[in-house]
Formats: structure tokens, sequence, C-alpha cells
């Protein structure tokens, strides 16, 4: 049985067509062609004196002129501008055109197929009396201006002439909708072929080479395929590959988490092609060219030889994510090394590091189907050597160069040290140059290895933030050892200069502060990032820690940054660990900056979200949740399209989904990013937050102690603690926690407010009236601060005091935001249920961090019984 695959999948039959046939239509398509440049009332004759002696030529030629409407080139038009359209394709037997229909010149005969783009159907030319197969687009046939592009673009398609590629004999338009004749193909679609097993490495280098040599051929004719793809090849009975529908694409969720098995896109005013095939810089928006066939040539190459795909997610997102931030799947198995390599390099991210033509690929190929492929391997390993993107290649120099210190460590830690360590702390990096610049560099780089060494090892990473608080109160390494509870300190000098970045890395014992290892790492500031993973791997090596198996790869694959990229994320990451209003601020301008600089920098995006997630809480009250949170969840996506990889982007996205009670969702980001990160302290607080919200306490706390053990000396960790404990109806152990956190720093304003509720819960009113006025007067009077204090009194029975302060809140608040819940809290502590209500419900609209908790908080029985609190509950999925 004959077939014919098109993008959409549809199926036909037909006989085959010979040589002598592709050479007959060749010499149609280059007569109608040429008569293109004749202007109208000359054009006849041309065709007269081009098609003299061969009626049918002239026939065929008169037909594709009898068709062709003028509109926009073939290669400068997007397919998706062409084919979307909301009502998809015609599925309905009612709808199909019944067999006799017919299209211009031909016949409809039967019903084929229906597709992403329309329906495919079986027909015969009545003059000529030849099989064919049509294909009606679905959308354009109520667009005029489209159908006229369609028109244009298949005519230039149809000046391909090549074995390996399908060949468009007509368009035409009846009755308002374009269509396409195509040639009918004998055989099975490649998809199929692959999926009925894994090629021999024979024939996946014969197709390889046939289907390069066709887009070779279309690029020399300047088509870009733009969605080539294994179900849009056929194999025929002679071992054949055919490709098919140049230029045509299907429809890509614009949902970036809907699901579909193979997603396409051609949504107007996007890119065409097929997600699990698109090139990185499409997925960004940039036009498809002569590369991004290049890219879908390699996975085409890659699925030829393995069977598989490189990139794959279970949604979209995921897909979309590893095309954008992850190498390709390594290729097991009977894969040659030259093979591989150059699959690899069609997949590079950047395309200029890629081949630049079909035709070098082919070479490639062909040399080792010819059993030459040493020479290949010698050409791309000394050009992954001199990439600059990708800092792969120092790390086995590192370690040898190491050797002689690693002994040392060892011989000073008897034993299996692995079981010995289990928690490390690497102190403030100092810097050499006293420059104030420099030292939030080096501040900068402590936190970054930290972070790094936390995501890649299987022991415990003491936070920055914890570290740098002991250093500045501690004398002795045996002082600070004890504190922190870590079994080996890690010290080191950052200097800058000469366009370098140089870390001298010293292992120290804390009982005596003998150093047992040290070591010199240096590169130049692009590769900062890349000297981050030289100092993690030889930290690993050192401590015989155990990396993940992941984080081996991410060490080994690092991408090169811009010095003013890093520098403004650095100095973001400075402000950032202040959190207060006013340092999130200044952190997001030195994030945005960075993201302008660099629109692919994964961790600017990242601290991007935190900062807008942290703007839209109830204590800082930087503006209305909607107004952030929204743009909190592009930014963490943003970063994860770049590197799903990263803890902290998912971190971010749980944040913003757990407030926006997508509660499933958020919690599998958390448990993401731990898995990734177990050291990373903050997801184990904002996902203890979660674990609360849902009435989940003791996996609540548990988190939260979690967090505290990484993170012993953090204002932020240690006042989640005291919240969590509070909520928890630990009020007394609430208390002394918080007590402690203050006495680590006595202006840390969230600390007081959390303690303040928790001496109100404990009956221990005065001071807790005590511990709000405090918090007014470090917040200067801020309207979150003041409605605290007006619900502390109602509950302490001073309600004049606390309709006072209320009114203050609310005059101020006709000027400037005042979060909602805060003053439903107010009207709930007085009593005021319908007050109370009412805000809440405009808490609700803002979507308030405070609704998340509306569960868990400890409200009166009068506002909890009440049916409209019991639809907010069930509103937010609480109930």
């Amino acid at each position: 049985m004959g077939h014919v695959r098109m993008a959409d999948g549809g199926l036909g039959r037909q006989d085959q067509t010979g040589s002598d046939d592709l050479q007959r239509w060749a010499s149609v398509k280059a007569v109608f062609l040429e008569s293109l440049d004749y202007p109208e009332d000359g054009r006849s004759a041309f065709v007269e004196r081009a098609c003299a002696g061969d009626p049918r030529l002239r026939a065929e030629v008169e037909s594709l002129l009898a068709s062709d409407e003028a509109a926009a080139s073939f290669c400068e038009t997007p397919a998706a501008a062409l084919f979307a359209s909301d009502d998809g394709p015609r599925e309905d037997s009612a709808s199909r055109l019944p067999d006799g229909t017919r299209l211009g010149a031909y016949e409809i005969t039967g019903f084929i197929a229906a597709g992403g783009m329309g329906e495919v159907y079986r027909a015969r030319h009545a003059i000529l009396g030849r099989e064919v197969a049509i294909k009606i687009v679905g959308g354009v046939r109520r667009d005029e201006a489209a159908g006229r592009r369609l028109l244009r673009e298949a005519r230039h398609a149809a000046s391909l002439a090549h074995p390996n590629i399908s060949t468009i004999h007509e368009v035409g338009e009846a009755s308002g909708a374009p269509f396409i004749v195509m040639e009918l193909v004998e055989g099975r679609s490649l998809r199929e072929v692959l999926q009925a097993g894994i090629l021999s490495l024979q024939d996946a280098l014969a197709y390889g080479l046939q289907i390069t040599d066709a887009l070779e051929h279309a690029h020399q004719h300047g088509i870009i395929h733009r969605d080539l793809k294994s179900s849009n090849v056929v194999i025929d009975g002679t071992g054949r590959a055919i490709v098919l529908d140049f230029g045509l694409a299907r429809r890509l969720p614009r949902r970036i988490d809907d699901h579909l098995p193979e997603p396409t896109l051609t949504s107007p005013g996007l890119m065409a092609g097929t997600l699990s095939h698109m090139a990185p810089e499409v997925l960004r928006g940039t036009s498809a060219d002569v590369r991004s066939d290049v890219w879908a040539l390699g996975v085409l190459l890659y699925e030829l030889a393995t069977g598989q795909l490189p990139f794959t997610g279970r949604t979209t997102f995921e897909t979309t994510s590893a095309i954008l931030g992850s190498p390709p799947r390594f290729a097991r198995g009977r894969v040659p090394l030259a093979l591989r390599l150059v699959i690899e390099r069609c997949l590079i991210k950047d395309p200029d590091g890629r081949y630049q033509s079909a035709r070098a690929v082919y070479d490639a190929v062909d040399a080792i189907r010819r059993k030459r492929a040493w020479p290949v391997v010698g050409r791309l390993l000394i050009r992954a050597r001199r990439r600059t993107l990708y800092a792969t290649t120092a790390a086995g120099l590192l370690v040898l160069s190491s050797v002689m210190g690693i002994d040392r460590l060892r011989a000073a830690l008897p034993g299996d040290s692995a079981a010995r360590i289990s928690t490390l702390a690497i102190l403030p990096l100092t810097d050499a140059t006293g420059d104030r610049n420099a030292a939030v560099y080096a501040e900068g780089l402590t936190e970054a290895l930290t972070s790094t060494l936390g995501q890649a090892s299987n022991i415990r990473v003491l936070s920055r933030a914890s570290t740098s608080r002991v250093v500045r109160t501690a004398s002795t390494s045996a002082e600070i050892g004890t504190r922190l509870g870590a079994d080996v300190l890690v010290e080191g000098t950052v200097r800058r200069a000469d366009g370098h970045v140089a870390i001298d890395v010293r292992l120290v014992r804390p009982t005596d502060g003998h150093e047992l290892w040290s070591h010199h790492y240096e590169r130049g500031l692009r590769d900062v990032l890349a000297l981050e993973a030289d100092v993690v791997r030889g930290l690993a090596d050192a401590t015989r820690m155990t990396l993940m198996p992941a984080a081996r790869e991410r060490l080994a694959v690092v991408r090169a940054v811009d010095p003013a990229v890093y520098e403004e994320y650095l100095k973001g990451r400075y402000e950032w660990n202040h959190r207060t209003e006013r340092s999130l601020q200044l952190a997001m301008a030195h994030f945005a900056r960075a993201v302008e600089l660099d629109p692919t920098y994964a961790p600017a995006h990242a601290a991007l979200a935190d900062c807008l997630n942290q703007l839209g809480t109830v204590m800082l009250g930087g503006g209305a949740p909607s107004t952030y949170r929204p743009r909190a969840e592009a930014e963490a996506i943003s970063a994860l399209q770049i590197d799903p990889s990263s803890a902290e982007a998912h971190a971010a996205l749980g944040y913003a989904w757990h407030y926006e009670w997508r509660w499933a969702d958020a919690e599998r980001e958390f448990r993401r990013a731990l898995a990734l990160n177990p050291s990373y302290a903050l997801a184990h607080i904002w996902y203890a937050n979660l674990l609360m919200s849902r009435r989940r306490m003791p996996e609540a706390v548990a988190q939260v102690l979690a967090a505290r053990g990484l993170d012993p000396f953090s204002l932020i960790v240690n006042t989640n603690v005291g919240w969590v404990l509070d909520m928890a109806g630990r009020h007394d152990d609430a208390i002394v926690q918080l007590t402690h956190t203050l006495a680590l720093d006595s202006s840390y304003a969230q600390a007081h407010w959390r303690l303040a509720d928790a001496l109100m819960s404990a009956g221990r009113r005065t001071e807790a009236l005590r511990q709000s006025e405090r918090l007014v007067a470090l917040s200067d009077s801020s309207l979150p601060a003041l409605a605290l204090l007006a619900k502390l009194n109602a509950r302490a029975g001073r309600r004049d005091t606390a309709r006072a302060l209320l009114a203050v809140v609310l005059a101020r608040g006709r000027t400037q935001y005042v979060p909602s819940a805060s003053i439903a809290h107010v009207y709930a502590a007085l009593g005021d249920v319908p007050n109370a209500l009412a805000w809440l419900e405009k808490a609700f609209r803002e979507q308030s961090n405070s609704i998340a908790y509306l569960a868990a908080d400890p409200f009166d029985a009068s506002l909890r019984e009440d049916p409209r609190f019991v639809t907010l509950l069930v509103r937010a999925g609480l109930e």
C-alpha cells in the first residue's frame, strides 16, 4: 500500500513517481517560475514558446498560473502566521468533501485523513489522469490575505527538485479555500520505522545522509524547512528517505504548562516548528535560519542513532526548559564517538557554534560512513577545546595538580573522611585589594560557592549568612567550628586583576586551625562560573564527598558570563540579603540590569522572582500581591526555561504558586528545589509555610528545623522557626526561639512581629504590646505595623485604642498601599465580622499571602463559623 505522510500525520496512497517524471515536473516548475517574471500581457506568449510541441507541459504550467496570487515570500513568512485557527481541523465526516467534488482540475476520489492544518484527500487530475494527494488547509479559508500568502509560499517550495524531497505539483484555490497538490509516497514514515525498533548503524547513516542532502538542496534554493522531524520523512520501498512539507507547521499550546504528546507551533506572531525539534534561538523569538534547521537535523540524527529524542519533558514547559538549558541526553550503547560528536555540535545552544551548513554535516556523516571517522573526531575535539562558551576541559588537570595536597589531607583525616565530614562551612572569602566593590564581589562568590556545593554534594553545607555572623564574633577557628557545628572549614582569598579572577582555597581543621589542604584556582573573568565549578570539584575530591550524578554533569559544562552581568548580579545579592523593602528594590534594579545585559542568565531571573515574591508580602507591603506575583512567576519560569536545574527558580516558582493556592504544583516545585539542593535553607522554610497552610504541622516543624540546622544564625530562618512553632500551638517554644533570634539582632523587625503575636497567644498581653510598639518604631510607623498594633490592642481589650489606630491606618491607606488582610485582622479582633469578611474578600482579590493561612490562623469562632468565611476557604482550596 502506498502512503504519503504529511506534517499533520495524514496518510494517502499513490503510484511511485519515477526519475523521468521527477525531471518532467522540474521542467514544469522551471517554466512556471520563469513565466512569473513576464508581465501578464506577455506571459501567455512566453508559455506558448517555452512549451512549443508539448501540450501536456503547457497544460500543467497554465494550471499553476491560474492558481497564482501575489503575496509574501515563502522564506520570510512563518507558517505560524498562516495556519493558526481556533477552529482546528475539520474531523466530523459531515463536513468532509464528498467523492466527485471538483477542486480546479482535480476530482476528489476519497478521504485520507484530517490533521493539524486541515484535511487530506485522494484526487485525480481530470485531464492528465494522475493520482495525487490534496491538502485543504484549514483556518485560512476565511482569511483572504493568508490564502494569498499560502499560494505564493507553496509556489516557492515547488521550485525544489530533489530525489529526497516530495514534490508539490500545484497550488490551487476553490471557493476561497486554498489547496496544495502533492505527490504521494510509497512507504512508512520514519517515525513509524523508528517505533518498530532501533535502526542498524548502516541504515541510520544512510537515511541521515539522504535527509541532510535534501536539506542542503533546499538551503541552496533559499528555503528553510522549519519543521524537520521523523514524522515529516517517509521511507519508501527502496529505502529512499523523502522529506515532506517544507515550511508547514502545527500548533503549540499558548499555556506554557499545557501537555501534548508532540506539541507544535502555528500561533500568529510566533515561530513555526515542532517543539521537540525547535532550536533554542527560535524558542526565544529569533527568526529561523539555516542553523535552526541544522539543530533540527541534529535532533533527527540523534533519533536515528538511538530511537529516542535528545530533549523531552512531561509538558511543553519541561521540554522547553530542556532545550534551552540542558545538554542532550547521553547517547548510550553502540553510537560511535564520532557520530556523538557530530550530533553534539549540531545541538550546541549558540547557533554560531554549530555547523553552519547542512553540507558540513553531510561531509562529517559521510566520513563516518566511509570509516574515516578519526579526522572528524580530532577536528571536533579541538573545536570543543577552543569553544569559549563552555569551560569543560580543565577539571582533569585541576584534579591531577592537586593530588599531592589531597593525599596530605587524607593522611590528616585518618579513616573514611567522607564518613567523618558531615558538615562543612565556607567562611567568607576575603578580598586581597581592600576595595569595597571587590568586597561585595568576594561576598557574592562565597554565597555562590556555598550554593553550588550544597546543590552538588551529599553533605550539609552551612549558609553564608550563618558563617558570616559567627566569623564576625568568634576569635578562633575552634570557636567558629564549635558554634557552627562544622567538621571542616573552608577559607579563601579572592583577587581580581588584569581580566582574571583567582581564588586561593584552604581546608582547615576547626579544632586547632591546622591547614589540611590548599590550592590555587584562576580563570578569566568571563569564566568565573567555571572557576566556581573548579573549586567545588576540588573540595569534593579533597574531602571525598560524593557528588550527585546530575551535579557532575552541570559542573562539567559551565557557560561563560559577561563580567558586567555577574557583577550586577552579585551587587543585587548583596542588597537582597538585607531583606528590607528598600534593599529589595535596590536588588531588583541590579538584577534587572543583569537581565538587560544578558537575558539568558538564569540566576538573575530567579533572584528577580524572589524579590518580587517578597515585595508582595504583608510584612513588607510594597504593593498588592496581585501586581507582584505574576511578575515573580514569569521570572521564575524564564529562569527554568534557561536552567531547569536551578533550585532557586524552582523554589521561587513554588513560593508564587503557594500564594496562588496551586497547592499540588507548589509542593512539587518545593520538593524539586530540595532534591536539587538539600542545603537550600529558604526552600525548607517556604515549604514549611505551605505545609503550615495545609495544617500539616508536624511536617512543617520538621522542615523549619531542617532549615535552622543549615542556617543556624540566619534571622529569617530563626524567625520562621518561631512563627511555625507558634502556629502549631507551641507558644512558649516560639517565644524562646524568637527571643533567641532578637539576641542575634535586636533590630530585626520580622522577629518583633512574630514575637508580639506569640506573646499575645500565650496571654502575655503587656509584653506583646511592647513588642508591637517596638516594631512600629523600627518600621517608621509602617501601615502593616500600625495594623498589627491595632489588632493586638483589640485582643488585649483596649478597643478604643484599637479603633483609633485603625482610623489612622484607613486614612493613610487612601494615599498609600495597605494590605487588606492587615485591616481584616483588626476588624476580626474587634469582633466586627461583616467588616472583617469584607476586607478578607478584598484580600482574596489581591491574592494576599494571608489567604493561604486562613485555615491555620486562630480566628475567633464567630468569624470561622460564618458561611461566608467557609466559602473563602473553599475558594482557596483549603476546605
